[in-house]
């Protein structure tokens, strides 16, 4: 937690009102019928509605002649404006929106380009993935960007964003973009998001450091001396980490600067960087000797203290600079995600849970409210290879029923500095615990104040793989403070899932004393109960015509814990009044944490208008009837009226002198009315005549050609195609006859 100081209706369409009178209307439709309608919620329904509209529009054109399809294209251009500047919002706040309604490629072929140009693109990118964390006073923002062949996107998931990355991965994802916004779907879907490459911590040895202090033409304040930068950064953080990595990792470097950059007060990282960079480079700083840049500048009110590249190089200071900021980014340079805690209140570790991004009240990766220095905890130590790695101290993996011993976290010494216990495993994946000793030396002298962590030890919890996945447990529940978390001497815990008990049984100078008992052996294992998940695949159908049958995989998964036995779980689909909807297998039977799928066929009836249809699948687990889940998906009817021509000919034979009567018929649905057509005939000895006509009303043009004494006998092709849809692709038929 950081703180610090056909006819055509000729509509005027208005831009900027168009998006405001549909989100009033939407949401006067909702207070009428008495429903509450969340700003999310209207937002997302004038985003369906505008799409309709443009479809609408679309399929006028598709049908409509020459002098018709202008001021269809203005029409189409003001509502896919208004559509673009909505969907750019929901990028930010509501991706799944986005990726709701975004138009189909094999839609969008053939439309002007002013119209083109505002619609969205369903992309493929590879490149390096840039993870930030944005630090603010009670929360953090995690950011994505993809960097692609020397330009950035930003990515926004719909779920699920990726935990498990660092900076410089190497990744491919298939999206939604919008300007230089990417709508995903899931960061953990391989459909959407695959990982090619995984970048790894590089946190050992002198990491050299170039500190940039910088202001702005409208504000040229100085609010401490290059000297003082220095001392926190290259004496201060450098002799905490020193501690923190056993002398295995520290910091040197410069502190350059005060540069008045050229521009106002601005939160736009990537401008302050390369306004920065540019003025150290022109006063003569070689960039290249240094690995780590923080950029520091006096408060510039972005909602945030500091912010960095998790696993990147670059990080940023707005305000205050003290320790308390500087090494919390540079752990997050090095490679840590934030340190949490878990609080399950009345239990430790089970029931309903809810996890606090800053919580872990004893870690400078997590809340620094109560000091200013404090150790990264085991589970992050041994990410960054401080712990259980090369020359580092040990950790104990316990594998066996014991009692084990393990020194003082913080002494620099050889003693092994936690126990690593296994808790469970999902999806091959290890979650543990880790036990430690916390003791009030160095950095970490804060805990003379916190008697229950310094006669007991500290329990978190961390899963492999999962480098955003280090969580404080709190082993006393009955009060509500985070700074006695620890396990007392004397006392026990039990994990009710799995039976493994760790016990306290003494601690002093020289190390805690930890009795472990090992779940499994006969003991009786607790079963509580949860809420199943269940999940629909795909989220969105593809865009079909009404009537259509469309199938949907529906995953169910038992999270009961271990000492339950197995569940039935019934199967429910929910749709529009008047749709059909069949489970293929209307119960499953799971073991706690196993998963089964089966399908949900849907189908819409014939008619139904173009829309975007919610479709639910609910799921029961009937040995325990309150514990329930659901999810949706939706069905997009959308359609756009193909253009269709056909061609024909008065006769199949004929004579020299004689008149071929050409007729052409365009259809978009309707007669196509002012379509160009082009006749081409081809004679029986390849020679060609062109001939051009117009549609009438009725959608037919007619076009005559006179064969002459010349023309050679035999079989002549005959073929009419029109562009007049807009059409990138000319839409073409053909016939023949012959000349006797």
């Amino acid at each position: 937690m950081f703180r610090q100081d056909t006819s055509i209706q000729r509509i005027s369409w208005n831009r900027a009102g168009l998006i405001a009178a549909l989100i009033f209307t939407l949401a006067s439709m909702g207070m009428a019928q008495g429903k509450s309608t969340s700003p999310a919620a209207t937002k997302r329904a004038a985003a369906e509605n505008l799409t309709l509209q443009f479809m609408a529009l679309h399929n006028q054109y598709q049908a409509a002649g020459v002098n018709q399809r202008a001021a269809l294209a203005g029409q189409m251009s003001s509502v896919v404006a208004s559509r673009k500047k909505l969907l750019s919002t929901l990028m930010e706040s509501d991706p799944g929106a986005v990726l709701r309604v975004a138009i189909p490629s094999a839609l969008q072929t053939g439309l002007p380009a002013s119209v083109q140009s505002q619609l969205e693109q369903r992309v493929q990118l590879q490149g390096t993935l840039k993870v930030l964390s944005q630090d603010g006073p009670t929360s953090a923002r995690l950011r994505h960007f993809l960097e692609v062949q020397g330009r950035q996107v930003e990515l926004h998931f719909a779920k699920n964003p990726p935990t498990n990355l660092l900076t410089g991965s190497i990744v491919r994802v298939n999206g939604v973009q919008l300007e230089q916004k990417v709508a995903v779907a899931s960061g953990t879907t391989s459909t959407s998001f695959q990982t090619v490459s995984s970048a790894l911590p590089a946190a050992f040895g002198d990491q050299k450091t170039l500190v940039v202090l910088l202001n702005f033409q409208n504000n040229i304040v100085q609010p401490y001396t290059t000297t003082y930068a220095n001392d926190e950064t290259f004496v201060k953080n450098s002799n905490f980490y020193q501690e923190m990595s056993f002398g295995q990792t520290w910091f040197t470097g410069d502190v350059v600067g005060w540069y008045t950059l050229p521009i106002s007060s601005t939160c736009d990282l990537g401008t302050i960087a390369n306004s920065a960079n540019q003025a150290a480079s022109a006063a003569g700083v070689n960039l290249s000797a240094y690995q780590r840049f923080v950029y520091a500048f006096p408060n510039a009110n972005c909602g945030w203290w500091g912010s960095s590249y998790i696993g990147g190089s670059q990080a940023w200071v707005s305000g205050g600079y003290r320790l308390a900021v500087l090494s919390h980014e540079l752990g997050h340079l090095l490679g840590l995600y934030h340190s949490h805690s878990l609080g399950c209140r009345p239990n430790v570790d089970t029931g309903t849970c809810t996890t606090s991004e800053y919580g872990d009240t004893l870690d400078m990766m997590g809340n620094n409210n109560n000091f200013e220095g404090a150790h990264f905890n085991a589970f992050q130590k041994e990410r960054l290879g401080w712990l259980g790695y090369g020359s580092s101290p040990s950790i104990q993996t316990v594998q066996s029923n014991g009692t084990y011993t393990i020194g003082p976290y913080e002494a620099q010494d050889g003693t092994s500095k936690a126990l690593k216990i296994l808790k469970s495993t999902s999806n091959g994946l290890n979650t543990w615990y880790y036990v430690e000793y916390r003791q009030a030396l160095g950095f970490d002298s804060f805990l003379t104040n916190y008697p229950n962590v310094t006669n007991g030890v500290v329990v978190h919890l961390g899963t492999d793989s999962s480098p955003n996945s280090s969580d404080l447990l709190d082993m006393t529940p009955a009060t509500t403070s985070w700074m006695d978390p620890a396990l007392d001497t004397g006392l026990s815990f039990t994990d009710p899932s799995n039976g493994t008990t760790i016990s306290t049984v003494g601690v002093n100078s020289t190390g805690a004393t930890i009795a472990v008992t090992l779940g499994g052996g006969g003991a009786t294992q607790t079963c509580t109960r949860a809420n199943p998940s269940i999940t629909l695949s795909p989220s969105q159908s593809a865009w079909v015509t009404a009537g259509t049958a469309v199938s949907f995989g529906i995953t169910v998964k038992d999270n009961d814990s271990s000492g339950c036995s197995a569940s039935t779980f019934s199967l429910a689909g929910s749709v529009p009044s008047g749709w059909s909807a069949a489970v293929a297998s209307p119960t499953l039977s799971l073991s706690p944490g196993g998963s089964a799928s089966t399908t949900l066929r849907v189908t819409s009836p014939s008619g139904t208008a173009n829309g975007f249809y919610t479709v639910d699948a609910s799921t029961t687990n009937t040995s325990a009837p309150t514990h329930t889940a659901s999810g949706s998906a939706t069905y997009v009817i959308g359609t756009a009226t193909s253009t269709t021509i056909t061609v024909k000919t008065n006769q199949s034979s004929y004579s020299f002198g004689q008149t071929v009567s050409v007729t052409v018929t365009v259809m978009a649905g309707t007669p196509v009315s002012g379509a160009s057509v082009t006749v081409t005939i081809t004679k029986s000895n390849g020679s060609q005549v062109t001939l051009s006509g117009t549609t009438g009303s009725n959608g037919v043009a007619l076009v005559s050609y006179k064969v002459k004494r010349k023309d050679p006998a035999g079989s002549y092709a005959v073929r009419a195609s029109t562009n007049s849809s807009g059409n990138a692709a000319t839409v073409g038929a053909t016939t023949s006859f012959t000349v006797q």
